[in-house]
């Protein structure tokens, strides 16, 4: 059985593929817990589990349901009024991820 552990090379393409940025003091604390995670995988992939019976939903019982009624928020404008930028009924975001040949520098895609 092959055991999973990620190494700081491998950890780092993932985090710079899921564009998370990590500050260099918090990456040990980061790789012994994805290290910590992977070793629980490898601890339940030994588990007999052979006589395990497999977890099956009963689609054909309706599931609880509650009545899908619209409501008004009162609060909605006084929300929206926080927004550092407002676009109507919307929060403006700055663009995180840039497209290919776009820069994200950027704070606001103009439409």
């Amino acid at each position: 059985m092959i055991k999973m552990v990620m190494d700081e090379e491998r950890l780092r393409e993932v985090l710079t593929f899921s564009r998370i940025g990590l500050p260099e003091e918090e990456f040990g604390e980061v790789l012994e817990r994805v290290n910590s995670v992977l070793r629980m995988c490898d601890e339940m992939q030994e588990l007999d589990h052979d006589k395990v019976e497999p977890f099956e939903w009963n689609v054909k019982q309706m599931p609880a349901r509650r009545p899908d009624t619209p409501v008004v928020w009162a609060g909605r404008d006084a929300f929206l009024d926080q927004a550092p930028v407002r676009d109507g009924d919307f929060f403006r975001v700055p663009r995180i991820i840039a497209r290919d040949g776009e820069t994200s520098e950027d704070e606001f895609e103009e439409e």
